[in-house]
């Protein structure tokens, strides 16, 4: 924390302004413990904030043409102010206008959901929260930050999954509306399985996810998570129901067995997930009772 104020106050001398923004913000509004800072520097060309940041380290290019630079020893992502607009399919369909004239309520905009839409000021200890995501944290909801820009980005609708599980915040019927028409194909494996490696692996009700997939219809992207939705159990062992609630309730379950050690806790959880994926090919009525040998 040091740290981010020290290097708050190198920014504000050399002109600009440094705010933090993403998760970190919405986590200290809960009370949650948070180290993914990420600065976003406002009023400031990418020329002079590399200039500002040498006094810290060598400075790192990789994300330059996003606006974004890296500093070799810190963990923080600093950014400029940009836009984002829809040019293809893809999660590649992008271009991006960096922009350091914009004003936080309008580069904000281009963020999934308000509560992940806010900035602090470590220097005046001010909340930037043009679009109301204090109040959504205080009624427990999930809503787009701009519903025009919401769908550029296919993944955002299994984010919203992560984050319902994680928070235990039921998204509005807009945003469920909203992530209907996103088209998962899209995007590749690899940020498909991160989005629920996190869901899995951070969500105090993993069930709240996947029922949202569901509400959603992206469960459709899904086939072996659909494929279990109806599947009747022998009532005799499966009291609660089908194959896809029987799921669900053990997600929630095995949530409760992790020990914080990723490799495990990812073992655990996504086994869990695809234990009965060969039931809905197994399941037949044996002798007046349901049975799915060998699944």
């Amino acid at each position: 924390m040091e740290s981010i104020f020290e290097i708050a106050k190198l920014i504000n001398r050399g002109g600009g302004r440094a705010i933090v923004v993403g998760g970190v913000v919405r986590d200290r509004l809960l009370g949650l413990d948070s180290k993914d800072y990420d600065f976003e520097i406002y009023n400031l060309t990418l020329e002079k904030l590399q200039f500002i940041l040498e006094k810290l380290g060598r400075v790192q290019t990789i994300g330059k043409s996003f606006g974004v630079l890296r500093v070799k020893g810190y963990d923080i992502d600093f950014s400029l102010p940009r836009r984002d607009s829809k040019t293809g399919s893809g999660h590649r369909g992008f271009t991006i206008e960096v922009d350091p004239t914009l004003t936080f309520e309008q580069a904000s905009r281009r963020r999934d959901i308000t509560i992940n839409s806010m900035g602090w000021d470590p220097l005046t200890d001010e909340i930037l929260d043009p679009h109301g995501g204090q109040q959504d944290l205080a009624d427990k909801i999930l809503r787009a930050t701009d519903p025009t820009c919401f769908s550029e980005d296919p993944l955002r609708g299994l984010r919203v999954a992560q984050f319902a599980a994680r928070f235990e915040m039921p998204p509005t019927k807009e945003l469920i509306e909203l992530c209907s028409k996103l088209d998962l194909s899209q995007l590749p494996a690899e940020r498909l399985f991160q989005e629920f490696r996190k869901l899995l692996l951070k969500g105090v009700k993993p069930s709240l996810g996947l029922q949202f997939l569901r509400e959603s219809n992206q469960i459709r992207f899904f086939p072996e998570l659909s494929a279990l939705i109806g599947v009747e159990q022998n009532p005799k062992w499966h009291p609660e129901g089908d194959v896809w609630t029987h799921t669900l309730m053990s997600l929630d379950a095995a949530a409760q067995l992790r020990t914080g050690e990723p490799f495990e806790d990812e073992v655990l959880m996504f086994g869990v997930l695809c234990h009965d994926f060969g039931k809905p090919m197994t399941t037949r009525e044996i002798d007046g009772a349901l049975r799915c040998h060998g699944h």
